[in-house]
């Protein structure tokens, strides 16, 4: 038996063991002008804010509420299928998965497109990256159909992606000669470029690394490491915003021109409702997950940590201007190549005011 096909019956046992606790009540009956509709989506990293304030209540109330009772979604989250994540985006492409919600940085080592809106270094606020992916977004959305027969419906983000370190540092550069967990091909070029050693390790297993070693300093979001209480082996941290950690909503193609053109038209509404709301939630979050961390500020989400904050310094800020345009974007423009580049700067590059040198 095929592993594709393997996945898809581990897939269809997972939803349905969860079937009735995600039973959505309706009293009514649909409503005429949407055609009955039920599929499964994936959704993303489990015990972060994206998917529990935000994609589960969509999935679970709003989707349902705003058909009439048409629209049927069961949603569990990567983490609890077993996924380490980089896969997300090839099964939705092959058709073993219907829908799912993917951090685009995961593949963007096979596919540098993915990450064409968020390099490290480009953007500095998440007004900034909602500049970029607007207008990336519609050429990024002829490249996903024309190259791996998926819908895009829209994006997301987390906050911004900093530094954890297991022992002391003063600059960024002190991380020079240390390993780090880099989620993506631009951070892990970033990483390289500042003299530190480069790790892929999936979410879930990075809390266990810092505490055992394995890892000295790992990336992400200010509050998705606090969540994940990454601050109980990580002591230091730098609020540098690295990058930001930019999901999509993707469908399979082919199963996306299997439904009614009034489902799609009603879900591509409400998943754009679904990015805004994401995007509203994100500008909040950096400084919340520091202030969690540190005790330095209010804390929303529970007791505060006790991490030492490691002030951004104006050699920080040159150390990243240097990487994006020494490390980051002649990297992205050999990986991507001569038509990628074409598109970034016609796009994002005429955004932003940057453009890669043929």
């Amino acid at each position: 038996m095929s592993r594709k096909a393997l996945i898809a019956i581990a897939l269809a046992g997972a939803f349905c063991a969860s079937a009735g606790a995600a039973a959505f009540a309706q009293t009514q009956a649909p409503t005429p002008a949407l055609p009955p509709t039920s599929f499964n989506a994936v959704g993303s990293i489990g015990n972060l804010s994206m998917y529990q304030n935000r994609e589960l209540p969509f999935w679970n109330e709003v989707v349902p509420k705003a058909s009439g009772g048409a629209v049927k979604v069961q949603v569990k989250p990567f983490t609890e299928l077993g996924f380490k994540g980089p896969e997300i985006f090839r099964l939705v492409s092959s058709g073993t998965l219907q829908f799912a919600t993917t951090v685009l940085n995961y593949n963007s080592g096979e596919v540098p497109m993915n990450e064409a809106a968020d390099l490290v270094g480009l953007v500095g606020s998440v007004e900034e990256l909602q500049k970029t992916i607007n207008a990336l977004r519609p050429a990024y959305a002829k490249f996903l159909e024309e190259k791996y027969g998926i819908k895009l419906l829209g994006f997301g983000t987390y906050q911004a992606q900093v530094i954890y370190c297991r022992d002391a540092f003063t600059k960024v550069a002190d991380l020079k000669g240390r390993k780090v967990r880099a989620s993506g091909a631009s951070q892990q070029a970033f990483v390289t470029h500042i003299g530190g050693s480069p790790l892929t390790i999936a979410f879930a297993e990075v809390q266990p690394a810092l505490a055992s070693g394995v890892i000295d300093c790992a990336i992400t979001g200010a509050l998705s490491g606090y969540r994940s209480k990454w601050h109980e082996a990580a002591k230091f941290i730098s609020p540098l915003p690295i990058n930001f950690g930019v999901a999509a909503q993707l469908a399979n193609l082919k199963w996306w021109n299997t439904l009614d053109p009034k489902v799609q038209a009603f879900l591509a509404t409400e998943l754009r409702k679904l990015e805004d709301s994401i995007f509203e939630q994100a500008k909040t979050e950096t400084q919340t997950g520091i202030n969690c961390n540190t005790g330095t500020g209010p804390c929303s989400e529970g007791a505060p940590a006790a991490m030492k904050l490691v002030p951004v310094t104006p050699e920080d800020e040159a150390l990243r201007k240097d990487a994006l345009t020494k490390a980051i974007l002649p990297s992205f423009a050999t990986r991507c190549g001569a038509d990628c580049v074409q598109i970034w700067n016609g796009t994002v590059g005429q955004s932003l005011g940057i453009k890669i040198a043929p």
